[in-house]
């Protein structure tokens, strides 16, 4: 992972297995911390995680469908 720009958006280039190691750990934080406490254990909601989770993983489809 590294730093790529910093405006006012902070770009960062990952590995397409640094990308899937980060889906599959906010996957498996949705399925091990109930809802009712995740925003207190994690510090965001389960809305946003279930959000950056399909995000990631549409980047990821793309990625593929471009190898």
């Amino acid at each position: 992972m590294r730093l790529v720009e910093a405006d006012d958006d902070l770009v960062v280039a990952v590995t397409l297995d640094e990308l899937r190691l980060l889906a599959s750990s906010i996957g498996e934080a949705l399925e091990a911390v109930d809802e009712w406490e995740f925003s207190t254990r994690l510090g965001f909601e389960v809305s946003a995680a279930r959000t950056l989770r399909s995000e990631i993983n549409d980047v990821l489809a793309h990625a593929a469908g471009a190898e």
